[in-house]
């Protein structure tokens, strides 16, 4: 089923690097599977490690709710074999709940038609919209639904009452790109760093916990002087670029603010290709990061990762490795009231760096296979 003309639709806007992450595992994953085409269900252009065979404007479908945008969609997919939406964190109905039902009409329609149609491993929340819950309700038998993790598969079979499939999310299936200029050029950086007695961590901002409470940028910068006073130095990974403070912006703010010592030992990632960075944070002992996709492609590597939760998901991704009680967890508030203690929890992880990695690598080969589960 996955050899004939497939369609792909991203869970959002041209700009994250997790999504960009998802769509190129699951381009890559299809092309294995010998699939005649791989089209994209967005016209913008977007940047992926793998080749799309076109881009297909939606926009104005699932944005505007263009009538006429529609039905060229359905007709187009009467010529597909099948059709895969990215359903990272937007199946809920967190973000756009009209752009996601939108996006799951063309799922309803492809099903209907016969064709195969599957949600690709998504998290859901404890407080999903109603709309896009009633959706996925409806949404024909033969429509495939992954759960992501543990958590989010519950929580799916308890609030949509029809089968779920556990899997993992995509982009443990995302290629490591070591020979990419912007890798080459990190490695050599980590390399010089490591030669100078450093330990080398990398860190990531996420805007959406800074447009919730202006405090925590300040909070992380704390977290920075207090890790940089021994040796240690920093990669910075810009993730989302969609925003007007994008998280490349943010880190560059927080490097800016720190004495000019440090500054040999900061070095900025730009925000470009997901494989890249995935070899990069190969190299690397430890992150520490506001974004999912991020820890998921340092853990598909070994490294280890600290995060600060948003929308109850990083708990699921935790449990799939038996981490979720390894203290490796903090919520953004408690950043914001108390980043000495955060700080203290980070420190008493990049000590555990060791135990955390034979750990993580335990697990790994076990969650690729959930998430090659999700194209079964």
């Amino acid at each position: 089923m996955t050899k004939g003309k497939q369609l792909i639709i991203p869970p959002a806007t041209p700009g994250s690097l997790g999504d960009a992450a998802m769509i190129s595992a699951t381009v890559r994953f299809l092309r294995q599977q010998e699939a005649e085409s791989v089209a994209l269900v967005y016209g913008k252009r977007w940047e992926l490690d793998e080749k799309i065979d076109r881009r297909i404007a939606a926009e104005r479908f699932f944005y505007k709710g263009s009538p006429i945008q529609r039905s060229l969609l359905f007709s187009r997919i009467q010529k597909i074999s099948g059709i895969f939406l990215i359903g990272a964190d937007i199946i809920d109905g967190s973000y756009s709940p009209l752009s996601v039902q939108r996006r799951l009409t063309l799922l309803d329609r492809a099903a209907r038609l016969g064709k195969k149609a599957t949600i690709l491993g998504a998290s859901y929340s404890k407080s999903p919209e109603k709309g896009a819950r009633d959706t996925l309700r409806s949404l024909p038998e033969n429509v495939v639904i992954c759960a992501r993790d543990p958590i989010s598969y519950k929580r799916m079979e308890e609030s949509l009452d029809r089968p779920i499939r556990q899997t993992a999310d995509v982009a443990f299936l995302a290629r490591s790109y070591p020979e990419h200029p912007i890798a080459q050029k990190a490695s050599e950086w980590i390399s010089a760093r490591k030669k100078a007695g450093d330990e080398v961590f990398a860190l990531n901002a996420n805007y959406l916990h800074f447009s919730k409470d202006n405090t925590v940028q300040n909070a992380l910068t704390e977290v920075l002087k207090t890790l940089m006073r021994d040796a240690r130095s920093v990669l910075l990974i810009p993730h989302d670029v969609r925003f007007n403070q994008p998280d490349q912006k943010l880190l560059e703010t927080i490097a800016n603010s720190l004495s000019p010592s440090y500054k040999e030992r900061i070095y900025m990632l730009p925000p470009e290709s997901p494989g890249a960075i995935k070899a990069a944070l190969s190299e690397v002992d430890f992150l520490i990061t506001g974004r999912m996709h991020a820890a998921i492609l340092a853990l598909g590597t070994g490294t280890p990762a600290f995060c600060f939760t948003y929308q109850d998901k990083f708990e699921g991704l935790y449990s799939l490795f038996g981490l979720q009680d390894a203290d490796l967890l903090s919520a953004p508030e408690e950043l914001a009231t108390n980043p000495a203690q955060v700080s203290l929890k980070i420190i008493e992880a990049i000590k555990r760096r060791e135990d955390l990695r034979k750990k993580v690598n335990q697990h790994l080969p076990g969650i690729v296979e959930l998430a090659r589960a999700n194209f079964k």
